[in-house]
């Protein structure tokens, strides 16, 4: 991540901040007259956008290398659920932590995962 995408993320950050302290102080019926949703949602999509915020910069400072990278590679070439989540991180939450995944993608991923155990002793 360049420089200029990290201060990006770190405004952005901040800004998500902000706006959960924001709807932390608002009724019900504002959240429902501005959003549409309930405070509770409201907070819980602040939330979840935080968290990926977070593992952005987190990944950033921090990228993956060797195996754990290769790994990654392999479940996001093959189970879309990855690709779009962008992790596989647990976020102890059973709603996010299993994700649903067809057992062709599965299948091609474990082959893939294989192959690279086998091939990298």
């Amino acid at each position: 991540m360049t420089n200029q995408k990290m201060e990006t993320a770190v405004n952005k950050l901040k800004t998500l901040q902000n706006s959960k302290t924001a709807i932390e102080q608002m009724t019900e019926t504002d959240c429902f007259e501005l959003f549409g949703i309930s405070r509770a949602k409201a907070l819980a999509n602040t939330n979840t956008a935080i968290a990926k915020t977070e593992r952005e910069i987190f990944r950033a400072e921090h990228p993956l290398e060797g195996t754990d990278k290769k790994i990654y590679e392999i479940a996001a070439k093959h189970l879309i659920e990855v690709q779009e989540r962008g992790d596989l991180e647990t976020r102890h939450n059973d709603n996010e932590d299993f994700i649903e995944v067809p057992i062709w993608g599965l299948q091609a991923a474990l082959k893939d995962a294989y192959e690279y155990g086998r091939t990298n002793k």
